[in-house]
């Protein structure tokens, strides 16, 4: 690190201050928006995470499931709490990053949503997979609240018409058992895609609210992620030293200040300032 006493006109120093100035209040309007994106993102995350959990924990103990040893069934409980396990974790990072400005623990969250990123693109990849493992778990799913009209199964049910735009197995409302958590039809128009058949290849039905859900959330992660890093990035330099004992290397500039660039970074700290031979001579 170099400090440089700059000796020159009144003018020329003010400008250069004026530039650090200008440069410092852009960082900070940077740092506050990058903070509100990741609090966005962590308050999103905490809500799902904690709705999976719940979801997963009661499929797996309640009373109308336990006893079920369904392999499609007893999968789905385990990545329901997987997944929502990894939410959270995620957004713990986060928040000690961003309200904390731990720079440690934004490069974990920063890794926690490479993780992410690349989960949602193998969930694409196998995209055929993955639908057939839905469907089995909407089927046994199905089945249960049919003999035991669970809540929380009803209310898992319902998430998954309304976000698939999809009612039960039959797809006619009036006549499907589980109409009750059918989104509502308007006019005389009955009939919907049986979710099955939405399940089997997600991507060719395009349900609205689905591939919404599916390409905000990629949209979100890259944007959390370029404001982690540049977070990171801001704090490392807002925590890098300052200043330097005189006994180290002082390099002295006079004269005009036209071939100084102070974006070139290869200076970390610039002192301006203005010294006489006499205050030289007792530092």
């Amino acid at each position: 690190m170099v400090i440089a006493f700059l000796t020159g006109t009144p003018q020329q120093l003010h400008r250069i201050h004026h530039r650090l100035i200008s440069k410092g209040f852009i960082m900070g309007v940077c740092s506050v928006l990058c903070k509100v994106v990741i609090l966005i993102f962590n308050l999103l995350y905490s809500v799902v995470g904690l709705a999976f959990l719940v979801a997963g924990i009661w499929l797996r103990v309640g009373n109308n499931t336990r006893e079920i040893s369904e392999t499609s069934l007893v999968t789905g409980e385990y990545v329901l709490i997987a997944v929502a396990v990894v939410m959270l974790i995620t957004v713990v990072f986060g928040d000690f990053g961003g309200c904390y400005n731990k720079i440690s623990c934004l490069a974990t969250f920063c890794v926690m949503l490479v993780m992410l990123m690349a989960a949602q693109i193998a969930l694409y990849a196998q995209r055929d997979n993955v639908g057939m493992r839905l469907t089995e778990f909407y089927t046994m799913l199905y089945g249960v609240y049919i003999l035991t009209a669970d809540p929380i199964v009803g209310g898992t049910l319902r998430v998954m018409h309304y976000t698939l735009n999809c009612c039960g197995a039959l797809g006619v409302v009036g006549l499907e058992p589980l109409t009750h958590t059918c989104p509502e039809q308007s006019g005389f128009d009955r009939f919907m895609s049986p979710c099955p058949t939405v399940l089997l290849d997600v991507f060719s039905a395009k349900p609205p609210l689905a591939m919404a859900i599916f390409y905000s959330h990629a949209v979100l992660l890259v944007l959390c992620l370029l404001c982690s890093l540049a977070l990171r990035r801001m704090l490392k330099m807002s925590t890098a030293p300052r200043y330097v004992h005189l006994s180290q290397s002082v390099l002295s500039i006079s004269g005009p200040l036209t071939h100084l660039n102070l974006a070139d970074g290869c200076m970390d700290t610039v002192v301006l300032t203005s010294m006489v031979p006499d205050m030289l001579a007792e530092a």
